[in-house]
């Protein structure tokens, strides 16, 4: 409740010291209700709760948000984010989330990106900023055109302002006509900015003083005309050739290396009078001519000859006459000269055998053999012809002054086919080999009376007809080690059977077919021999590689003597002939109990190949030094058949192969005879190999 005090109203009808009139006025009590409103909606009450709100929000922002940080190349970058973003010290204030940023620097070409910012941590990235091109200003002392080449590369110009160049260290190339390269090495800055590059130029030429006698001589220089002499002119340095032409003189030129800055006067150039020029025509055309001895060409042909001389010119053509004649032309005198040239001819007969052919010359048929024919005195392809043969074919020039006789012997196609084919070469190995052409019928095997015999020896009919290679000698250790590196021959009691040119031993049937196999294969051949895992399961007969010879072959190379056949290695009786092979003589006696004592072969086991003389086709050691094996399978025949076998090759597959020949353990008369057969599988110190292979 408010009291209000009574006011005094002072009446001025009475006196100063009557009473005051308290009056009573209106009373209205307190609204409480409305005044708790009135206060809780206040502005103050307003912005106290506010700047709460905003607190608890700045509060919650601070504890969520996380530091975006970048750290720019160059440092001064501005980066500008998007979607909210308070900037604190080196970085930014931002909530968890994707943003985009770019960053600028003056001088450099601007970045955008996008970051990801995550609840777990802080983020903070690198970026380095591109420098923007830098210019090149080039200004030359003296101001010329120029080309500028930056690192060897020429780059477009404007007078000398070459734009956007990547900031970095460069080679700068100024090149100009008739001014010497300048070069020089810069750093281009980049930033937008211009490097000046001022180049003084050195010239690239000298001052040459040319004179020339009679003067007035027109001088050209790469086909550009300098003046006449006497002349001074700038040439640009290096080898240049200068041409001094005057009329009815003859052109000179003149070499000179020319120096940048160092002038030269060069020694007066004297000027012989002109060439004459002569054209020459000949009937036949096609004529050689030669000059004082020198050719010159074939007509029709110009000659510029020496003027004020004689000169001897000859002409030749095959089939023709040659001609003489002289000529002497003044200066710059041009003069026709036409020669007949007369035809020379020459005899030639043609004989062959056999007769009756027909003849082709210059592939116009001319005859039947056993003419003479009168041809021009010129080159000629004369071919002999006769239906069932090969055609003979050759050149022939005849002679005026003698007849020439060709002779043709024409070959069958059989006997041209032959002929084509080498009778010895070398295979890849290093090994020879001839070529044999059997055309026998002989009997393998050996009587039952003959002494020594063995009972395997059956006597069989063979026809040999199938021509072969054969290997001279047997495989030596070198030639095997190019199959079988690690191979060892091993030795006897401490002699070597292991040098490079003794032959190889110690080695499997198998072994020496797959020799055969990779020598095919080194060869470009076909393989003889069929293997399956590893196995050699039999044989391909069609085959042109290398193989092991056959026992018909075997026994047809060792045994023949012109038309005969041998018993032993040396011929057909006993004792052994001196140098007839390697057998166990004395010098084996501390190897093996039985020897021969009366012989002697200088070895006590094996000895290199070919020690000793061959036998009548030429081949070494059929009978000595090593045992060989055959490609065929070891069998026994039931008795003489009166079948002929051709060409036989033995079965696919078996247990054992045939061993033929005696070896350097050998000294009894069963071993020693040719006939002598054994078998086997195994290695063994004295059995070797050597190779053949068929002709198809």
């Amino acid at each position: 409740m408010t009291v209000k005090e009574a006011v005094p109203v002072r009446d001025e009808n009475r006196g100063a010291d009557d009473s005051p009139l308290i009056e009573p006025i209106g009373f209205t009590p307190v609204q409480l209700k409305n005044t708790r409103v009135r206060l809780f909606f206040s502005r103050r009450s307003l912005v106290i709760a506010a700047c709460l709100l905003l607190s608890l929000l700045a509060l919650l922002y601070l504890i969520i948000a996380r530091s975006l940080i970048f750290d720019t190349q160059p440092i001064d970058a501005k980066v500008t984010i998007s979607g909210f973003a308070i900037p604190l010290g080196e970085g930014h204030l931002v909530l968890p989330g994707s943003y985009k940023y770019t960053i600028k620097a003056e001088g450099y070409l601007s970045k955008s990106g996008a970051v990801e910012v995550s609840n777990d941590g802080h983020s903070r990235h690198s970026v380095t900023l591109e420098k923007l091109p830098g210019h090149l200003q080039v200004e030359t002392d003296p101001p010329v055109p120029v080309k500028i080449l930056i690192n060897g590369s020429e780059v477009p110009n404007k007078n000398g302002l070459v734009e956007n160049i990547s900031a970095g260290p460069r080679r700068i190339t100024i090149l100009s006509d008739r001014y010497l390269p300048f070069t020089r090495e810069i750093n281009i800055e980049g930033l937008d900015n211009i490097h000046r590059l001022q180049a003084k130029l050195r010239p690239a030429w000298a001052n040459i003083r040319i004179n020339s006698n009679p003067p007035g001589a027109t001088v050209t220089v790469n086909g550009e005309v300098l003046g006449t002499t006497p002349l001074n002119t700038e040439l640009i340095q290096g080898d240049r050739v200068i041409s001094l032409s005057l009329l009815d003189h003859k052109t000179t030129d003149v070499s000179v290396a020319v120096t940048a800055g160092v002038d030269q006067t060069l020694a007066t150039v004297n000027l012989g009078p002109a060439d004459g020029l002569l054209r020459v025509v000949t009937i036949p055309e096609g004529a050689g001519v030669t000059v004082d001895g020198e050719f010159r060409g074939h007509t029709p042909l110009e000659l510029e000859l020496t003027s004020g001389e004689i000169h001897r010119l000859q002409f030749f053509k095959d089939g023709y006459a040659s001609v003489e004649h002289t000529v002497d032309l003044a200066a710059g005198m041009q003069r026709d000269l036409n020669i007949n040239l007369n035809a020379v001819y020459g005899r030639v007969r043609v004989i062959s055998v056999p007769t009756d052919a027909e003849v082709y010359i210059d592939g116009q048929f001319a005859g039947n053999s056993g003419q003479t024919f009168n041809l021009p005195a010129r080159g000629h392809r004369i071919e002999v012809r006769k239906r069932g043969y090969e055609s003979f074919d050759t050149r022939v020039i005849p002679s005026a002054k003698l007849e020439q006789t060709v002779r043709a012997v024409l070959l069958t196609s059989e006997q041209a086919r032959w002929k084509q084919i080498p009778s010895e070469l070398r295979h890849g190995a290093g090994g020879t080999m001839k070529l044999m052409r059997p055309n026998a019928v002989f009997t393998m095997g050996s009587s039952r009376r003959e002494q020594g015999r063995r009972a395997n020896e059956v006597m069989r009919q063979v026809s040999l007809t199938r021509p072969f290679y054969i290997g001279t000698t047997e495989v030596t250790n070198r030639e095997y080690r190019r199959f079988q590196r690690a191979h060892t021959s091993s030795h006897v009691n401490g002699v070597s059977l292991d040098n490079d040119n003794l032959p190889v031993v110690n080695i499997s049937w198998a072994d020496a077919a797959l020799f055969c196999n990779w020598l095919s294969q080194q060869d470009g051949l076909n393989p003889v021999y069929l293997i399956e895992r590893g196995r050699i399961v039999g044989f391909d007969s069609a085959a042109n590689g290398y193989r092991l010879p056959t026992e018909a072959e075997w026994a047809w190379l060792a045994r023949y003597d012109r038309g005969s056949m041998r018993k032993y290695p040396w011929g057909n009786e006993l004792p052994i002939g001196s140098n007839s092979g390697n057998y166990a003589d004395n010098h084996a006696a501390k190897l093996i109990s039985t020897v021969l004592r009366t012989y002697n072969d200088r070895y006590a086991a094996t000895a290199p190949v070919a020690s000793y003389k061959p036998n009548p086709l030429g081949i070494y050691d059929l009978g000595g030094n090593v045992s060989e094996w055959i490609h065929d399978l070891y069998t026994i025949g039931t008795g003489l058949s009166s079948r002929m076998e051709e060409n036989p090759v033995g079965p696919q597959d078996g247990d054992y192969h045939v061993i033929r020949g005696s070896s350097w353990r050998h000294s009894g008369l069963t071993e020693l005879r040719l006939s002598y057969r054994d078998y086997g599988e195994a290695p063994r110190n004295d059995i070797g190999f050597r190779i053949a292979r068929w002709i198809n």
